[in-house]
């Protein structure tokens, strides 16, 4: 049996949903009720819930709300709405957050029973998958590590998701994002300061699901995978030199402070020529260089993350002339922070 969940503020609706629908015909039982979102959401964290069907319109938490609070959870529901027809537009914003489907009051059970023969088949599908879990553990490790061999698993576990065909979308994305969501929460564990040049999110793209091929998918993946492993590479902080590693992992730390050779041979105790000969030996590039990358790569991501002004990013990472700090970021950027921020921001309109 699959659990079922039933949010919304009129008693008489949860009633006449609990006795008018024959769940267990269809495999489901209602286990849990709330009144609002806040309910809710403190029940998904003491039950395994499959199914979850909520009103819109609520007190203290709506619908909409309550299902971008689900979908930042690691396991989370698939999601029905209740809606009166005059909500209808207003309820189709939910598409963007994965909802399952619409139920327009006043409930038809037709309506209901077929879309949870759809939903059965998507949950027995991803329970009955035989994929190898030793293998996800694998690449999880391997890209942690920033070993190359996390790209021959990856090929392995793709090929294992193009036998289950395009039928079993829902399974592939249910493994992959489990696989990703898990590698991001071992980062940022490892290397909490690479929040602070990059906004380590799972961007897996769930919700599009009804509207993608199992070929997307599979891009997808391995397109996420590649992105995080390099953001490890490029900055140097899983790095067989320890030395190497303290260093990188201290400019970032204090990447908002004036830093250089000083500093941060000072804090790792060793000569300044000595650190910049290992550094520029062992990875090629010139420290110095390094760490204006970082910087940089910091200065994006207050652009972007944090709205911040260009004069006051230039601040904020001790460029006094914003002038000179625009050169630079156009030298290691290729553009300039304008065109980025333009870019990168849907509504930024140059006010600086």
């Amino acid at each position: 049996m699959f659990n079922v969940q039933i949010v919304d503020d009129e008693p008489i609706v949860r009633m006449g949903l609990k006795k008018l629908i024959p769940w267990e015909k269809y495999g489901f039982k209602v286990v849990c009720e709330a009144q609002n979102g806040i309910e809710a959401l403190k029940q998904l964290e003491n039950n395994k819930i499959d199914l979850t069907v909520t009103d819109i319109e609520m007190p203290i938490m709506n619908g909409i709300e309550f299902i971008k609070k689900v979908n930042e959870k690691k396991y989370k529901p698939h999601i029905v709405i209740l809606t009166a027809y005059e909500e209808f537009e207003y309820a189709k914003t939910a598409i963007d957050y994965g909802v399952m489907g619409y139920i327009i009051k006043p409930i038809i059970e037709s309506q209901i029973c077929e879309m949870l023969e759809q939903i059965r088949e998507k949950l027995t599908i991803t329970v009955n998958r035989d994929f190898d879990s030793e293998l996800d553990r694998k690449l999880i490790e391997a890209v942690i590590k920033n070993d190359d061999a996390a790209f021959q698993i990856m090929e392995e576990i793709i090929e294992e998701e193009k036998k289950y065909g395009e039928k079993d979308i829902s399974g592939t994305c249910y493994r992959f994002f489990y696989i990703l969501e898990s590698i991001i929460d071992k980062v940022n564990k490892k290397f909490s300061n690479l929040n602070k040049i990059e906004k380590l999110n799972v961007y897996f793209n769930l919700k599009k699901e009804r509207y993608i091929t199992k070929e997307d998918i599979l891009l997808e993946f391995k397109q996420e995978i590649t992105r995080i492993f390099k953001l490890l590479q490029k900055n140097y902080l899983i790095y067989d030199n320890n030395i190497i590693r303290l260093a990188c992992n201290y400019v970032i730390e204090h990447i908002d402070e004036k830093i250089g050779l000083a500093e941060v041979s000072d804090a790792l105790g060793i000569s300044k020529n000595y650190l910049c000969s290992l550094f520029k030996q062992e990875t090629g590039e010139n420290f110095l260089n390094y760490v204006t990358r970082m910087k940089m790569e910091r200065a994006k991501y207050l652009l972007k993350e944090k709205d911040m002004k260009i004069y006051e990013v230039s601040n904020f990472l001790g460029y006094s002339d914003t002038a000179y700090f625009a050169k630079l970021f156009r030298k290691y950027c290729n553009m300039t922070p304008y065109e980025y921020k333009k870019s990168e921001c849907e509504y930024y309109e140059m006010v600086e």
